[in-house]
């Protein structure tokens, strides 16, 4: 006995012959590690130069104000 199953729209769904799932093609799973490796990529890139470029007494550094002042004047 076979159930018929739907989609969201009340479509039948066409039945599975063998009743296994359809295999990936290969170009598919390919280009989807290649999408993976690429991110990953860029995350380590960005959080290496994060690291290579910090300067951890930024948010202590004080601004001569009068000093950008007279730059801005002249």
């Amino acid at each position: 006995m076979s159930i018929e199953t739907f989609d969201p729209y009340g479509l039948a769904l066409p039945a599975n012959t063998r009743g296994e799932e359809e295999s990936p093609k290969a170009v598919s799973i390919v280009l989807s590690r290649v999408g993976q490796g690429v991110f990953w990529l860029l995350a380590i890139v960005i959080v290496a130069s994060r690291i290579a470029y910090f300067s951890p007494d930024y948010p202590f550094h004080s601004v001569d104000v009068q000093r950008v002042s007279s730059q801005i004047t002249r």
